[in-house]
């Protein structure tokens, strides 16, 4: 490995830091009101983006911006394609 460079999950290191935070917030389900589990288990919804980024976010991350949360997300899973925000991947699921 190059100095200066950072393992990554294909190298073996697991999953990202930010998957893991991401997992733990979702599992959460205290706050299914806020975010939470698709029905089939394999995907989550952001149902108040608002309090998402107010309560979830800085508990989580050293910020609060949703939108940054939206940018880093969707270089691990697809877009959101509707107007509430729907996140999948398919080593992203429930109980798993």
């Amino acid at each position: 490995m190059e100095a200066g460079s950072s393992p990554s999950a294909a190298a073996g290191g697991g999953p990202a830091p930010f998957l893991i935070k991401t997992y733990d917030m979702v599992d959460d389900s205290s706050t299914d009101e806020i975010v939470s589990w698709s029905s089939n288990k394999n995907s989550f919804v952001v149902w108040n983006p608002p309090e998402f980024a107010r309560l979830l976010l800085p508990t989580f991350f050293k910020h609060n911006n949703f939108s940054s949360f939206i940018r880093q997300l969707n270089t691990y899973v697809s877009p959101p394609n509707s107007n509430f925000f729907l996140f999948s991947n398919y080593n992203f699921e429930s109980n798993e």
